[in-house]
């Protein structure tokens, strides 16, 4: 996890308490001026601009990324890809042969 939050928010020396994030309802993370903002996606494709590093570690620590083609399923691509395909194929069969 520490090598993924190092890929996506770059690297820092400090070593947030996550446990005290978790537990505070009403913990505000402060943006951070020296720090680029990011944009990360989740599984449902929602989208959140974060402007400091500790948001961002947070972030990616609870399953958010940099990339929403991290969350594409190619079995459901696929199988929707094949039946499409099936579907034209009889459709035009029955038209060319049905003469």
């Amino acid at each position: 996890m520490k090598r993924q939050i190092e890929l996506i928010c770059g690297a820092s020396e400090s070593t947030p308490d996550f446990e005290a994030i978790d537990n505070s309802s009403n913990f505000i993370f402060t943006p951070d001026p020296n720090f680029t903002p990011i944009r990360l996606f989740d599984l449902d494709g929602n989208v959140v601009f974060l402007n400091s590093w500790i948001e961002c570690a947070y972030y990616v620590r609870g399953g958010w990324t940099d990339n929403i083609s991290d969350f594409f399923n190619g079995e459901k691509f696929l199988f929707f890809l094949i039946a499409g395909l099936f579907i034209a194929f009889n459709l035009f069969k029955d038209k060319v042969f049905s003469r």
